[in-house]
């Protein structure tokens, strides 16, 4: 306000002396010494100067006497009495060429009596160039303090006023999808001109405790885990992860607090947690774990850019258009693009190694894939993956063909039968293309048999890939698996003969009285690789991960890489040797400090 009450006073010293009266002091005096007065902070004092002065005779001053007063009662916190004399110069004094000072000291008496509505209406009318930068300061955080259906109101009343339409474009990115009126959000980024951003990104702070919300399905009224029994026992498990995941951390004094949420299987009581104000404060959100509770907790994520990360699913539809949600292990389409690149980048090492004239380089330069796939999203993504990624880099694919339900092994072994071993003779054999891969992205136990029977008829030496559900197959055996060497793309893979998982085993026995589960593991996993980021990034972590290529080592996964990505593009390639898992692709941690 400093600048209004100077350029008055400096309007003042410009005009002529008037006439006299009262004791020889003219309005012009008076004027000057209620300035000083208020200048002073003697505001009582100066607005009695102002009224005596109004009450003079013949005067000539009042619009820039009446304007002082409202500022004098501005100053003073009585809006309602610098509203009275403001209004008065707006209403008598429509040619006054100072009209918009008062006009802006009017309108930000409106926006501290809450009358916002009036203030823009009032500030839609100053034309003076200087007072546009405050004004629209002034709109854009008087407006943000209303509800949406407040700044609707208001943009419904003044659609081309810029600021409203910012702030109504904020408040409809901040919406639930349900809520959004999407139409509206493209026509006020079309007409300010500004690209829609569509999520929230945090910005990092660092916390001595951080605060993970776990909001799974518990069933329950109890969220101890020494004791608590949930409908769903798998639930429990992750739990009892996070939980002794928790206690890790903290002996690498890495805190984090954990504050269990029951999503039960109702929306209406997610929409009811996600509201509460003490959620805002959460660093991190593992969970939830139905499908129907997933879409409120992403909103939720994308508005107010605290991560999300599901510690089981592999489906990508979790984190497509969410940047701010994370899977632990890998979806299906990032098991085939590893797949894709991991074979490429050795067919190409092997290349180096032979000499450009040699015609065996030909020959090598010459491998192709052969790539089986089941009727499955989650199949088909896996092998559309692996081509893209196996084609990129100059691999060839000979055959990519979906399993047949009807003669799936014929048609597989005729598929197949460039791989077949041809006998001549008595004893000379020979295969037709001995450098090939086969990727069977087939996760059906039946058709999944049909398929390797059909390989395996032909006596091939190419290497075979394969999901790890394989791994669950009761007819095919681990010893029948190592024999036909199939390499196995399994995610959440670890070491158990690893000391680290060792240990951990023994001090869930001890703390639970119990057997780990797979979920144990993966709860223990999730708190661990995320209490670790939080810790190496801050709660604004999301950028700052993707952006690193680095390998990070888990607890007891091998490797967590998040390198543009939202899951873990670490996946390893198991092979039995000597009747257990090895891991044919170590991770590399050259990066790590």
């Amino acid at each position: 306000m400093k600048h209004i009450f100077t350029l008055l006073f400096c309007v003042i010293l410009s005009m002529p002396l008037l006439a006299q009266s009262n004791g020889g002091k003219t309005e012009s005096d008076k004027y000057t010494y209620a300035k000083q007065l208020i200048d002073q902070g003697k505001y009582q004092p100066g607005i009695v100067v102002l009224e005596d002065m109004l009450n003079m005779k013949n005067v000539t001053l009042q619009p820039y006497a009446l304007t002082l007063m409202g500022y004098a009662y501005y100053q003073e916190g009585n809006y309602q009495e610098a509203s009275a004399q403001l209004q008065k110069v707006v209403s008598l004094y429509s040619s006054w060429n100072h009209l918009d000072e008062a006009r802006y000291l009017l309108g930000n008496v409106y926006v501290k009596e809450g009358k916002v509505d009036e203030a823009i209406e009032l500030f839609n009318k100053i034309t003076t160039d200087s007072f546009a930068e405050n004004i629209n300061a002034i709109t854009h955080h008087s407006a943000e303090d209303l509800t949406y259906e407040e700044v609707k109101s208001l943009y419904d009343k003044y659609p081309n006023n810029e600021i409203v339409q910012l702030v109504l474009l904020e408040k409809l990115q901040s919406l639930s999808e349900d809520q959004k009126d999407n139409e509206l959000l493209e026509k006020l980024a079309q007409n300010l001109g500004v690209e829609i951003s569509k999520h929230f990104v945090k910005k990092s702070e660092f916390k001595d405790v951080y605060t993970v919300a776990v909001m799974l399905p518990f069933f329950t009224e109890t969220t101890d885990g020494a004791a608590l029994r949930v409908k769903n026992e798998f639930v429990y498990n992750i739990y009892q992860g996070i939980l002794l995941g928790k206690e890790y951390l903290e002996k690498r004094d890495i805190k984090v607090d954990v504050l269990a949420f029951d999503t039960k299987r109702d929306t209406t009581h997610i929409k009811s947690l996600l509201s509460e104000a003490s959620m805002k404060n959460v660093d991190l959100i593992v969970g939830p774990l139905y499908a129907n509770m997933i879409p409120y907790v992403q909103a939720f994520s994308d508005s107010t850019g605290i991560p999300m990360v599901n510690p089981i699913s592999n489906n990508s539809s979790i984190i497509a258009d969410h940047p701010n949600a994370f899977l632990v292990t890998s979806t299906p389409a990032t098991i085939g693009k590893s797949l894709g690149h991991h074979l490429r980048e050795q067919e190409l090492a092997a290349l180096e190694l032979i000499p450009e004239e040699d015609s065996m380089r030909i020959k090598a330069d010459t491998v192709e894939a052969y790539v089986i796939f089941g009727h499955s999203t989650k199949e088909k993504k896996m092998a559309a993956s692996f081509k893209e990624a196996y084609e990129e880099k100059g691999g060839k694919i000979a055959v990519y063909q979906e399993f047949d339900p009807v003669d799936g092994f014929k048609i597989t072994q005729e598929l197949f039968d460039p791989l077949a071993k041809v006998i001549e003779g008595d004893s000379i054999e020979f295969v037709k293309d001995s450098t090939a891969h086969v990727f069977v992205a087939v996760t059906n136990e039946v058709e999944a048999l049909s398929t390797i029977s059909a390989l395996l008829s032909l006596g091939p030496e190419a290497t075979t890939y394969v999901p790890e559900e394989w791994l669950k197959f009761k007819q095919l055996s681990y010893g029948q698996m190592e024999s036909a060497k199939i390499n196995i793309m399994f995610p959440s893979w670890y070491n158990d003969d690893d000391y680290r998982v060792k240990t951990l085993i023994a001090d869930y026995q001890e703390k639970f009285n119990n057997q780990p589960t797979d979920f144990v593991f993966k709860g223990f996993e999730t708190i661990f690789t995320f209490g670790s980021i939080l810790h190496e990034y801050g709660n604004g972590f999301v950028s700052a991960l993707q952006e690193s290529e680095k390998q990070r080592k888990g607890y007891m996964l091998p490797a967590v890489n998040y390198f543009e990505s939202q899951d873990n593009q670490y996946v390893p390639i198991i092979q039995f040797v000597d009747g257990d898992l090895k891991n044919t692709t170590p991770p590399k941690f050259e990066e790590l400090d």
